[in-house]
């Protein structure tokens, strides 16, 4: 009977031994492939970091956009503050002109009443065709008003002086028409549109 008993213990110890080990085995695997998804994702930032810089903009920026772009939901100031270490002051910052770039979206959540969130634009190609449609065609639009108001009044100056200013003007002004044509094709068309495009171009 005592035999009997101890060799169930035995079996049951056995057993209880060897879950334990599949648990720590199991802990163990997934341990390497967390740490490769949080180095795969700090790559990332770190890169966005150093992108910020190449455009003028302080590595914050960078470091603020990478966290929502991993982020599956819009995240609010305070929770930015948390994430990324920085004082209010500078995530609100950052978010305002961010916002302006249209590289994040401002978002209500109902039931937060008038708390802001924030999200990150994730397709790049519209960040650069909402750039270009606003920031770049307003330098444009201001340009080519002034060159023509220029070019109106050169035509009646007599002098060689203005007929040189001219020229300039006017070459100028073709150089603008040419990147209004431009911008009309890149705001409204797709990336694999244009890349089509260019296939095409090259094949030609």
């Amino acid at each position: 009977m005592n035999d009997g008993a101890d060799e169930v213990e035995s079996s049951d110890a056995d057993a209880g031994v060897t879950a334990a080990e599949a648990a720590d085995g199991s802990a163990a695997a997934d341990a390497p492939e967390g740490d490769a998804v949080r180095e795969a994702r700090e790559e990332v930032v770190q890169a966005l970091e150093r992108s910020a810089e190449v455009y003028g903009l302080n590595q914050s920026y960078g470091r603020l956009y990478g966290v929502l772009f991993f982020e599956n939901e819009p995240l609010s100031l305070d929770e930015l503050v948390e994430e990324s270490g920085y004082a209010k002051s500078t995530v609100s910052t950052a978010m305002q002109k961010m916002s302006r770039l249209h590289l994040v979206h401002r978002r209500s959540i109902p039931g937060e009443g008038k708390k802001a969130f924030y999200e990150a634009e994730t397709d790049f190609w519209r960040v650069i065709q909402q750039f270009l449609q606003h920031e770049v065609r307003r330098e444009v639009d201001i340009m080519t008003r002034a060159l023509d108001s220029a070019a109106e009044r050169l035509e009646d100056a007599d002098s060689d002086t203005a007929e040189a200013y001219l020229e300039r003007v006017e070459s100028l002004r073709a150089t603008y028409d040419r990147s209004e044509r431009l911008l009309d094709l890149l705001t409204s068309s797709s990336i694999d549109r244009l890349t089509g495009l260019l296939d095409r171009l090259r094949r030609d």
